[in-house]
């Protein structure tokens, strides 16, 4: 195995491992009140990927609310429609590696 398909094989299954425990019924993105708290950014797109795997990236923002940093995913549906995900990354955010 080449070390690209090897590092794109560990790039898969971090990712596929970062979506656990990630949204629930309380947190839905919907808004900053419903912000899904995440350690990542993998992590926003694989949440999309799941709630709305025929969406069309539209655009991110950074912004912050009450002091505390969020990204949000703007998302054209299939239908036509746009979405928007809050995503809290007070938990990364500006720390360093």
């Amino acid at each position: 195995m080449s070390k690209i398909g090897l590092s794109v094989g560990l790039l898969v299954i971090t990712a596929c491992a970062t979506t656990k425990n990630v949204g629930s019924a309380e947190r839905d993105g919907s808004s900053f009140e419903q912000a899904i708290v995440i350690r990542g950014v993998a992590q926003e797109y694989a949440y999309v990927r799941q709630v709305c795997p025929d969406c069309q990236f539209v655009r991110q923002s950074l912004t912050s609310e009450n002091k505390k940093p969020y990204d949000i995913l703007a998302f054209k549906k299939s239908d036509g429609s746009t979405v928007s995900y809050y995503f809290d990354i007070s938990k990364f955010f500006g720390r360093r590696f």
